[in-house]
């Protein structure tokens, strides 16, 4: 039965095509007679129903190997500014980096493609957030580079049950005030970088605070479980970005839901209850080593 439902939630996503201008893919062209260590991902950009039909403030970079997401500070419409304009030319210069620069030597240093591409966006006006994933294509090692209110969960099956490996600490100045890259914004070089050795089949979530302000840890793993229930490979990393975008999208309806995002303001002495409507962009990606093969 939850397979039903979770294939409604599914088709019922698939209707909003407006995200397509914010996510980046660059064609890649692979040796098949050289496997490599690679991530099997699925993406979901579920926007705030007030920007759905631009598609949203956020952006995404998605390979084999990288991963990156980007959001817009809203801020900027205060000035006239599209929010989008800076987190979109972020991610495809991203795009461009890795497709036409030397991805190797980004690959085992996803900052410095941060910051590269920072450098070539600044003619852009804008700021964003940044959480990037990059795959060693040899060694069984992630990458991280994770700038402002962004981030990720690193988990893996032991026995029957998902455990957390690591989980991204926010870069914020003060409350619901991240660290961003761009236009006055801080130095990329701030950002947190990251190295985490990594099993076959270890599960990837990353997200932008849209999904991070509205759900715990335990949630999010409590919705990837029944995934894995059983085996060990994921088989449709969209639809469980689906799942948890949806479930996260409900509960930043919520009013009367103390979400991590009212739990953080009461901490900081705001009154605030409810979740936070926003963007929601979730990666899920599981990862694959060379040397198992198909397991």
């Amino acid at each position: 039965m939850i397979n039903v439902i979770q294939r409604r939630l599914l088709n019922s996503s698939a209707r909003n095509s407006s995200t397509s201008r914010n996510i980046f893919r660059p064609s890649t062209q692979t040796n098949k007679d050289e496997p490599y260590n690679k991530l099997h991902s699925g993406l979901c950009m579920n926007p705030h129903p007030a920007k759905r039909d631009k598609g949203g403030e956020d952006a995404a970079t998605v390979t084999e190997s990288f991963i990156a997401l980007a959001d817009g500070v809203g801020g900027w419409a205060d000035s006239g500014v599209d929010p989008a304009d800076y987190s979109r030319q972020l991610c495809k210069n991203i795009q461009h980096l890795i497709k036409y620069d030397d991805a190797n030597k980004y690959m085992r240093n996803p900052r410095s493609l941060c910051v590269d591409a920072v450098e070539l966006t600044k003619t852009v006006t804008g700021s964003s957030t940044c959480v990037i994933a990059s795959m060693d294509k040899e060694a069984p090692v992630l990458y991280t580079s994770n700038l402002g209110d962004s981030g990720y969960l690193l988990i893996r099956k032991q026995g029957k049950d998902l455990v957390t490996v690591f989980r991204s600490v926010e870069q914020t100045h003060g409350f619901n005030f991240p660290f961003q890259i761009g236009t006055d914004g801080d130095n990329p070089l701030t950002a947190d970088s990251n190295l985490h050795e990594v099993d076959h089949n270890d599960i990837l979530i990353m997200g932008t605070d849209g999904l991070f302000d509205n759900l715990f840890d335990e949630k999010i793993i409590d919705l990837v479980a029944p995934f894995v229930r059983g085996k060990e490979a994921l088989e449709d990393p969209n639809l469980i970005a689906n799942v948890i975008a949806k479930e996260a999208e409900k509960r930043s309806r919520d009013t009367y839901y103390l979400s991590p995002f009212a739990k953080s303001a009461k901490e900081q002495s705001y009154d605030f209850m409810g979740g936070k409507e926003d963007d929601i962009t979730i990666a899920v990606a599981q990862v694959k080593l060379a040397n198992k093969g198909n397991e």
